[in-house]
């Protein structure tokens, strides 16, 4: 074996070696501290010190261990794979399912950073309903931002709700269906942009996604099939990375669209 797939094998295949690791990138800590942060007795977690101490990652400064100067350059570089192999172990069927190519490449590199995520199933009586774990958390957020390629009846009048409550909405829509808003519920599109809390952005280019909702609280993403079918499921995040990442694909549609002030 070599060198290389030795120390991916000593980081990745060990969850006590991996959790030590990170542990330690927090600054030193003795034996009793790293028992009590990981919940482990001392035999077990000292046979992985002594393999960590062997491989040069971790060095021992009196009665406590830190990561060694290979360790620091290391180990922060390991930390986006270890949280991209997570989401995609958690939630394996659904991303196996989706064409992950239409996700911007810069933010598909980083889809890690969407962390601890859930599959959110439509109920059939429901399915062209946003889920309802996310209606509470939609309402209470401060700024709602989605970017869409499909069109969900109920779309008009919820957004308008939360604007006339005083949550800042801005939306970006790909141009059919911008165009069936201001045919079918011009009223309501109308109001809508009367509000000084709201922006709309209407997209030439083709969004690849189904939908993404971008909230203060949450992040949503709804993609197409590899098969080129949507299915109304959505992916949910609360996790703040997540925020950040759904801040940018939120970005990336609407500096490629034109805001929309008057019908």
């Amino acid at each position: 074996m070599s060198m290389e797939l030795q120390l991916i094998d000593i980081i990745f295949f060990s969850d006590k070696r991996k959790n030590l690791l990170l542990l330690l990138k927090e600054g030193p800590k003795t034996i009793e501290e790293i028992k009590t942060a990981l919940d482990v007795s001392s035999s077990p977690i000292m046979a992985q010190i002594r393999i960590l101490l062997k491989e040069g990652l971790l060095v021992q400064r009196g009665d406590s261990y830190e990561l060694s100067i290979k360790g620091k350059l290391i180990i922060p570089k390991m930390e986006p794979l270890l949280s991209t192999f997570q989401i995609f172990d958690e939630n394996h069927d659904y991303w196996a399912r989706q064409e992950l190519r239409t996700l911007p490449p810069h933010l598909l590199d980083r889809i890690g950073e969407l962390g601890s995520c859930r599959e959110l199933l439509p109920e059939r009586t429901h399915i062209f309903d946003y889920p309802p774990e996310i209606m509470d958390p939609l309402y209470r957020s401060r700024t709602v931002m989605e970017i869409s390629s499909f069109f969900r009846p109920g779309y008009p009048s919820l957004y308008l709700d939360l604007a006339k409550r005083g949550i800042e909405v801005s939306l970006v829509l790909e141009r059919p269906i911008y165009e069936r808003l201001i045919s079918d519920y011009t009223t309501d599109a109308e109001k809508f942009l009367n509000l000084e809390n709201t922006r709309l952005f209407v997209c030439d280019h083709k969004i690849e996604l189904a939908s993404s909702i971008v909230t203060d609280r949450f992040v949503s993403l709804s993609m197409i099939s590899k098969e080129g079918r949507y299915y109304n499921h959505e992916m949910v995040s609360f996790e703040k990375s997540a925020l950040a990442w759904g801040q940018e694909l939120f970005d990336y549609y609407k500096d490629m669209s034109e805001q929309v002030t008057e019908i």
